[in-house]
């Protein structure tokens, strides 16, 4: 089964965006919903840094395109909060391509 065309970067920002907020959005928007999905927001920080199997050695998202400003994980916690609110709201309305 395919992924919807997911579009997080697209919608209304819910807190100022900078370049590294906007390079997030599009990492969530690749993240495959079943993962998504698995996120414990109880989860704690060395446990997420290691789910999301992208972190750096000093706790920095390793974001390519992001030069301005490093991913750590409190933004990294309110942006996956954001995007799946965002995904739970539009999932029943996306068609999953075949």
């Amino acid at each position: 089964m395919s992924e919807p065309k997911w579009n997080f970067e697209g919608e209304p920002p819910f807190e100022p965006r900078t370049e590294a907020g906007i390079n997030l959005c599009a990492y969530f928007d690749a993240m495959p919903d079943a993962k998504l999905r698995a996120y414990d927001p109880a989860t704690g920080d060395e446990q997420l840094m290691a789910w999301d199997d992208n972190f750096t050695t000093d706790g920095h998202l390793f974001l390519p395109c992001c030069e301005s400003e490093e991913v750590e994980v409190d933004m990294y916690r309110r942006y996956i909060a954001a995007c799946i609110a965002y995904r739970n709201r539009v999932r029943g309305t996306l068609m999953v391509e075949a």
